[in-house]
């Protein structure tokens, strides 16, 4: 599987290409099957090295989010979801590959005609957008 990783912190030329093997789903979570990943301004502070904690180190796979299908599910219960379109919240990294896996809880399904990019677009930027105009007191 197809994943870019941080080789080394700092210019972005430290995104490597890199083959991992395919992550599997446990129980609770799906393996989703990539179309477009969210790129945000977390991922470059990431990248950059400015945030310090453990598992940030080489090799790291960046990002948070992603719109795809379900492809496999981790147990039966959560069956429902095999084949179906999602925007997928991926904790603090693991996004930027071609299959990533995500909680159940953590799924938003898609219409199959909501475009992937525009899913990532507004996935979490909308909320962070809105949580920011409503602290901002804009008149």
């Amino acid at each position: 599987m197809h994943a870019v990783t941080i080789q080394s912190f700092g210019p972005p030329d430290g995104l490597v290409p890199t083959e991992l093997p395919e992550p599997v789903a446990a129980p609770g979570q799906v393996l989703v099957d990539v179309e477009a990943i969210g790129v945000g301004g977390v991922d470059a502070v990431i990248r950059r090295g400015t945030i310090a904690r453990p598992g940030l180190e080489p090799g790291y796979v960046p990002g948070s989010e992603v719109a795809g299908r379900v492809v496999a599910v981790g147990d039966d219960r959560d069956a429902g979801w095999l084949g179906r379109r999602v925007w997928a919240f991926t904790g603090v990294g693991g996004a930027y590959a071609e299959r990533v896996v995500a909680e159940t809880g953590d799924l938003t399904p898609l219409d199959d005609g909501f475009d992937a990019v525009d899913a990532v677009a507004v996935g979490s930027a909308a909320p962070v957008a809105r949580f920011a105009l409503a602290h901002a007191h804009l008149a």
